[in-house]
């Protein structure tokens, strides 16, 4: 496909490309960075991104750097001050030694915590430690910190709800399921039902289609992974009321058409909190659900019901076994096109008539898709747009709208029903 002609800023200058690849060896990925400008002049702000030389946190680090410009200053953080430093070298050699530093932090640790967080405006946690969410929560509030965190962790969340009156009376934003989901689903529900008098479906879907053998992933992120299974909740809304959804939904699931490349995929439903509220949100709405798939037929039909099940007899003792279990599976099944899409396919009526809409985001690497709505989101906190104290959700704390345009400018592919073109995903 070919690059799409360079955006305009507000003075009709064209914003200037870099070409940007992942520290990643085995995943760069090239991109077009927009250098997105703020509407509103501030100091600079300097941002920690625990785990930050993981995968996850390279890609939130590289593409924060670019698109900010001078505005923040990052500090890549770990149990590891090596690899720390070494992102931290690289990543100064191109965008400034003045912008990027390094240093030790050990989430298990409060103490090392508090140390680091010296003189830091946020902490993005991009570090696989849900289960040290307190001693975070805890040393940023001690040190008047802002927080965000890309983490899909149920006991997360019960830790961040139990220690909410904490963080209302510390006055401090704290934003959490960041990333693309949790994260997007429901902001492409708000950003769409403006489209119509009465929405009445919203059904998002997500496909991660990565080339799993070419990544080095901790044993600790696999354990993590499949560790969710054991509190995983399957929730539709049908008929105007949440459900749970059996076990046959793995034998039975919905297909959602994902377009060239990927065409109709299985996708499983899946319960993200950010869909919670939709319902209230908007009245007239009789169906809506976040379901996901493509991780491969073998890790879709066999090794999730499996996980689920060890997992529920053996909470603790299965979770190493089904980890191995998920990273060989997930190694020896990806088959491409390798891409990562999630899609909202709503309806309703407009104009006292039918109507449809769909919007899908494309991304060829799940770890890019997952940085660019972290930028987004950081790049309305540093206009002030969305720092507000206490205890929010990603997608619904930003201005969705925004929130679209920012990652477009990025270059996360969005494919719009109310345009013309489709995109295909690269074999």
């Amino acid at each position: 496909m070919d690059n799409p002609p360079p955006r305009l800023r507000p003075d009709g200058l064209s914003f200037a490309a870099r070409r940007v690849s992942y520290v990643q060896d085995a995943t760069a990925h090239d991109i077009n960075i927009a250098k997105l400008e703020s509407t509103t002049t501030m100091d600079t702000s300097k941002v920690m991104v625990l785990g930050g030389y993981g995968t996850a946190g390279t890609a939130i680090c590289e593409l924060l750097l670019g698109t900010t410009l001078d505005r923040v200053r990052v500090c890549i953080a770990g149990r590891r001050l090596d690899r720390c430093q070494e992102l931290a070298n690289r990543l100064a050699s191109r965008f400034g030694d003045h912008r990027v530093e390094a240093s030790r932090a050990d989430a298990a640790d409060q103490e090392s915590l508090s140390v680091a967080f010296n003189g830091v405006n946020m902490v993005i946690v991009a570090s696989s430690t849900a289960r040290y969410t307190r001693e975070v929560v805890e040393a940023a509030i001690s040190r008047r910190v802002d927080y965000f965190d890309i983490l899909l962790s149920s006991s997360k969340l019960a830790e961040l709800s139990s220690m909410r009156e904490a963080i209302e009376r510390s006055g401090l934003c704290f934003i959490t399921d960041g990333g693309f989901h949790p994260g997007l689903p429901a902001a492409l529900v708000r950003h769409v039902a403006p489209r119509f008098d009465a929405l009445q479906s919203a059904r998002v879907g997500s496909v991660i289609r990565v080339n799993w053998a070419s990544l080095n992933l901790a044993p600790s992120t696999l354990d993590d992974f499949v560790t969710e299974f054991a509190d995983l909740q399957s929730m539709t809304y049908v008929d105007r009321r949440w459900t749970k959804v059996g076990a046959n939904a793995f034998f039975r699931p919905a297909r959602m058409d994902f377009g060239t490349g990927l065409g109709k995929q299985p996708c499983y439903p899946m319960h993200l909190e950010e869909m919670q509220p939709l319902p209230d949100l908007y009245p007239d709405l009789q169906e809506t659900g976040f379901f996901v798939g493509g991780l491969g037929w073998f890790v879709d039909a066999i090794v999730t019901p499996l996980a689920i099940a060890s997992l529920k007899v053996a909470p603790t003792k299965g979770v190493k076994p089904m980890g191995r279990l998920m990273g060989w599976s997930l190694r020896t099944f990806s088959k491409p096109p390798y891409c990562t899409a999630l899609k909202v396919e709503a309806h309703g009526l407009r104009a006292g008539r039918p109507h449809r809409e769909e919007i899908t985001v494309i991304a060829d690497d799940a770890y890019f898709l997952t940085a660019a709505p972290v930028v987004a989101c950081v790049l309305q906190y540093l206009d002030g747009g969305l720092r507000r104290s206490g205890l929010q959700l990603q997608a619904h704390a930003v201005d969705p709208d925004r929130l679209m345009d920012d990652m477009e400018r990025m270059g996360v592919e969005v494919v719009d029903s109310a345009r013309t073109g489709e995109r295909s995903c690269s074999a």
